[in-house]
């Protein structure tokens, strides 16, 4: 598959014309692709490392929400 992108003067609705009939008649193969980012990004977010940063996160955020929970009884 080649895939060329020429901009010389072309006005914008026209090529998101162009770029939506070329995925139109290419739905597999964007199927495929959309398939191949998704495994990506979750195999990305399972990541150890991000999985930590993302708990060290959530405890920040539950405990700023409990102090500012307390604060507010009193």
């Amino acid at each position: 598959m080649k895939i060329e992108i020429k901009i010389e003067g072309e006005d914008f609705a026209e090529m998101i014309q162009g770029i939506r009939e070329l995925m139109e008649k290419n739905r597999e193969e964007l199927r495929d692709v959309l398939k191949f980012l998704a495994k990506e990004a979750i195999e990305a977010l399972e990541d150890v490392t991000i999985l930590d940063k993302g708990a060290e996160l959530y405890i920040k955020i539950n405990r700023a929400i409990n102090y500012k929970y307390k604060k507010g009884k009193k």
